[in-house]
């Protein structure tokens, strides 16, 4: 194992308990304790089984990065980039018109989740491509 995979590995498992901390202690000053837990829970778990996997696929003898790899993420960002500015451009805009009044929680955890899909989506639809 080299030093990144241990450290990406340690990163992950930290996430996690970080996560636990916050769904066992409730913080009061946190207004959403079980989606804050759950993120950093989510997040140090997927850390972890993409670490697992790169492991897997190395010892196999599959090459895990090369440079249509690093090609194929990059047009993938750079699409769902542009795709989310217009996004938050036309968000930006309605709001500024309308004059609603809407909490920014549900609006960014949209806008994350959009991107997710974006970039996921791109990065397969290139992946076929090239």
């Amino acid at each position: 194992m080299q030093i990144k995979e241990i450290y990406m590995l340690v990163v992950g498992f930290t996430l996690s308990l970080i996560g636990m901390g916050f769904y066992a202690f409730e913080f009061t000053w946190i207004i959403n304790p079980s989606g804050v837990g759950g993120a950093f829970i989510g997040g140090g778990v997927s850390l972890i089984i993409i670490t697992l996997r790169e492991i897997r696929l190395r010892d196999k003898g599959t090459i895990v990065e090369d440079e249509r790899i690093f090609r194929i993420a990059e047009k993938s960002s750079h699409k769902s980039l542009m795709i989310l500015i217009i996004l938050e451009g036309i968000l930006v805009a309605l709001l500024g018109v309308t004059g609603y009044d809407v909490q920014a929680y549900p609006i960014v955890s949209l806008l994350f989740a959009i991107t997710a899909i974006l970039y996921v989506g791109f990065y397969f639809w290139y992946k076929r491509q090239m």
